[in-house]
């Protein structure tokens, strides 16, 4: 299944190589539209084949239903013991509180909601957990393509997102809940790309509702237009957040643990550790790389697009924990600032999922292994050609012009 997806991906690159700098023309527009719904209804009937994270997203709006705070409760926790049936086993963190943001917690108390009405099955319950995902992913196709068309770039560049596996597989077929999260960053940079940054902000906080590293992407905002409508964003997130509010310090803690600590798929951030000994001090390393890189990118005259993918890759660069799903972060941003390097680490991320492969078979979780440079080298090789063919090119430049003055 893992090499399946890679050969996908790979002919994925090949079609966005020919639409590339070509009209498909209306019926080919039609037709990639059309294709982009076939591929998403293939996978909606799969039982998530890589995550289980639907039956926690269930757990979670159950808890809900039954009066329980998800940022207090842990599905271990006796108090609870009675929300138990046949999906906990697949039931994920077992030991551990809510770490999703207070929207993403609202949206699974409605979707249990629903599901419940729909089905008294505990397992057909957890698949309606997908609806969400599959909705907001819809939503995404929607606003990039007024994105697109606000920032004159050609229709056809759409097929860069519809016709990723990527979002198929892992909204449609897995369920994972960050296409809600891109959903509102396109709503936001929507909302900029038409100069209205109460609405731009509005909608940047409620990304960081569902997951909190959009808040990162407020100095790229801020750097564009520079106005007291930034304080939108976290008013958002604390409005949210009210239904919840408790002592959430353990959950932070363990959120903490995104930039460093629990070790999964990392790249810069294992070089870190391996170079300070010392897991503390190199999560403050990583946490101070990180905010130089968004602050260097967002004083850099960008486009608004380029400095969110480009923060956003910085971000899972200094990650210590990164699931082949969080690819989809920047996918819709390459339709309209293309970046070799990161359609390099789409296509090859699902070599990430070889970790299960021991963990199915033995229990046995090894997130560090030596496999996932096979994904960084070629990713970490191709930004540095890029590097230095730019750097070549300026020098060429700067000589030429030296010389002739």
């Amino acid at each position: 299944m893992i090499f399946l997806y890679i050969v996908i991906n790979s002919f994925y690159l090949i079609a966005v190589t020919i639409v590339w700098g070509n009209s498909l023309g209306r019926w080919g527009q039609g037709l990639m539209f059309v294709f982009a719904l076939m591929f998403r209804m293939s996978a909606w009937p799969l039982a998530a084949p890589f995550s289980d994270d639907i039956y926690r997203y269930r757990w979670e709006g159950k808890l809900q239903a039954n009066g329980g705070n998800p940022y207090q409760a842990r599905p271990l926790d006796e108090q609870w013991r009675n929300l138990r049936d046949e999906t906990w086993p697949k039931v994920g963190s077992k030991d551990v509180k809510a770490g999703y943001g207070p929207l993403a917690e609202l949206v699974e108390r409605w979707s249990y909601a629903l599901a419940e009405r729909l089905t008294n099955d505990p397992v057909r319950q957890a698949h309606w957990m997908k609806m969400p995902s599959a909705l907001f992913d819809l939503a995404s196709i929607g606003l990039l393509w007024l994105l697109l068309a606000r920032r004159a770039v050609p229709v056809e560049r759409m097929l860069i997102y519809v016709w990723a596996p990527a979002p198929v597989l892992e909204f449609w077929g897995t369920g994972h809940n960050d296409s809600i999260v891109i959903c509102f960053l396109l709503l936001a940079l929507l909302g900029a790309a038409h100069n209205k940054w109460t609405g731009a902000y509005t909608a940047l906080g409620a990304a960081a509702a569902v997951k909190l590293w959009p808040l990162l992407l407020i100095p790229a905002f801020f750097s564009v237009r520079r106005g007291w409508q930034f304080v939108a964003a976290p008013a958002v997130f604390v409005a949210m957040a009210l239904p919840y509010w408790s002592n959430v310090d353990e959950n932070i803690r363990f959120m903490s643990g995104f930039i460093g600590g629990w070790r999964n798929n990392d790249s810069l951030f294992g070089i870190l550790l391996w170079m300070m000994q010392d897991e503390f001090n190199a999560k403050c390393a990583a946490f101070a790389l990180l905010s130089v890189a968004t602050l260097i990118i967002a004083l850099k005259r960008w486009p608004l697009e380029q400095k969110c993918a480009l923060t956003i890759a910085s971000l899972l660069v200094v990650a210590a924990n990164v699931h082949p799903w969080y690819m989809t972060w920047f996918l819709p941003l390459l339709a309209l600032i293309p970046c070799v390097p990161l359609f390099i680490w789409l296509t090859l991320a699902p070599l990430f999922y070889v970790v299960l492969i021991e963990w199915n078979v033995r229990g046995v979780w090894d997130g560090s292994s030596s496999l996932r440079w096979w994904v960084y080298i070629p990713v970490l090789l191709s930004a540095l050609s890029i590097s230095s063919e730019k750097t070549i090119r300026w020098l060429k430049t700067k000589w030429i012009s030296t010389f002739v003055t």
